[in-house]
């Protein structure tokens, strides 16, 4: 007996994710797509036509709001949905088999029959696709001390000067070890615009090239990455980010940690730039930048605005990624002793250690901006305090360029933020 012809409803909208999957679920023998819709409530408007058996819904389809969603459960008709994080309990309360949004066709045609059947659906080890906590303990597990450092620098909304931070701290480990920026900000990429860099060579580019073997990774990793600045920190890279909202949907955790491991084989340091919301359809790329980090620096303002906003990123990253203060250490940024509270101050509301304070140094910072050169190249306080952060993160063993050199002299040599937290212990 012949298998029944099986009448499929579209809602993508992306025209990039829908050449991926499109032509080849066509090509199945047994699925005959009927309608592809560009909004949720022509979508809807098929389904209670009785034109379709099943749908395939992205989460990010124009105007899928809430009651929509509501709507479409309602009419019972099975559904497969590709979502940014499928761990959002958005997602976990739906009615339909949830899949993530870089789901390859045969993946996506097992959940379609899932669907149809009624079934659970799990991902677990199918097709390439890797549990997300199994995942977690592989990049810990090959990240051991010594072979690769991931640094996330994250910050509230509002914030100011998380970029520039992590341009810096990119730019001072360069000059002794390997060091690669990822502009992981899907909210407002701007490395590429600070730095001049080929908007043209970035992140998005490394997913469009669909590698999958380590070789291709490296390859297309070598084609995207950009010299930071060579004639002064000759180990130093920049993967620029994503240049246009709508190529933000191939940006997923998945592709995250492969470009992990990939990145493991060249660099001795990542440093991610990750936006500064954690929720939202922007903010699973961020929750995953940084719940794949061994430390977090979160940048803060010392006023009582900034305090707050900052307090509310680590209550989220506590509650979304179970990240405690222990692995995030403050850099409080842009800061005036005369009218701001004092360091000891910052710890005792934020109940999390600081790890850098950078004085307010508005003069050298512009002058950065009008060379779109790294802060720590140039001289003043701010630079002073970024490369003694830098230090205590290579370890105390820092040996910078002989123009910072002669600026570091009689500053004293501090531990490191490991070493610190064991004295506190003890």
């Amino acid at each position: 007996m012949s298998r029944p012809l099986v009448r499929l409803a579209v809602g993508i909208g992306d025209p990039e994710r829908e050449r991926l999957l499109l032509p080849s679920l066509a090509e199945s023998e047994h699925l005959r797509i009927v309608d592809r819709c560009l909004s949720a409530d022509q979508l809807l408007e098929t389904v209670a036509s009785a034109r379709a058996d099943v749908v395939l819904v992205a989460y990010d389809l124009h105007r899928l709001t809430s009651n929509l969603l509501a709507d479409l459960d309602g009419t019972g008709v099975p559904r497969v949905f590709l979502v940014q994080d499928v761990e959002d309990p958005k997602w976990q309360v739906t009615q339909g088999v949830v899949l993530p949004v870089d789901a390859d066709v045969e993946l996506v045609r097992q959940g379609i029959d899932a669907a149809l059947n009624g079934e659970r659906f799990d991902l677990g080890r199918r097709d390439g696709h890797v549990k997300t906590d199994e995942a977690d303990a592989h990049v810990a597990q090959e990240s051991a001390p010594g072979e690769l450092s991931l640094i996330a620098i994250a910050s509230g909304p509002g914030s100011p000067g998380r970029t520039t931070i992590a341009l810096n701290l990119a730019t001072a480990l360069g000059a002794v070890q390997p060091t690669v920026l990822v502009d992981a900000d899907m909210a407002g990429p701007s490395i590429g615009a600070q730095l001049d860099a080929d908007p043209t060579r970035n992140l998005y580019m490394v997913t469009h090239a669909e590698p999958d073997a380590p070789w291709e990774w490296d390859r297309s990793i070598q084609a995207e990455v950009q010299p930071l600045e060579r004639s002064r920190t000759p180990y130093a890279d920049v993967l620029c980010g994503v240049p246009k909202p709508d190529m933000r949907s191939r940006i997923t955790r998945r592709f995250l940690e492969r470009l992990v491991d990939a990145l493991r084989r060249r660099y001795r340091y990542v440093i991610m730039d990750t936006g500064s919301e954690l929720l939202g359809a922007e903010g699973a790329v961020h929750r995953a930048a940084i719940g794949l980090s061994q430390q977090v620096l979160l940048v803060c303002s010392s006023d009582l605005v900034g305090l707050w906003r900052a307090r509310t990123t680590l209550g989220l990253m506590q509650t979304h990624l179970q990240i405690g203060t222990d692995r995030v250490a403050l850099i409080v940024n842009r800061h005036d002793p005369r009218f701001h509270h004092s360091r000891a101050e910052i710890e005792w509301a934020l109940g999390a250690q600081s790890a850098c304070v950078v004085p307010y140094d508005n003069v050298a910072a512009q002058r950065a901006l009008a060379s779109q050169k790294p802060l720590v190249l140039g001289r003043g306080p701010a630079a002073r305090a970024l490369l003694d952060l830098t230090e205590r993160l290579h370890g105390g063993k820092l040996v910078l360029p002989p123009e910072q050199r002669r600026q570091r002299r009689g500053l004293p040599r501090l531990p490191s933020l490991g070493a610190r937290r064991e004295q506190r212990a003890s």
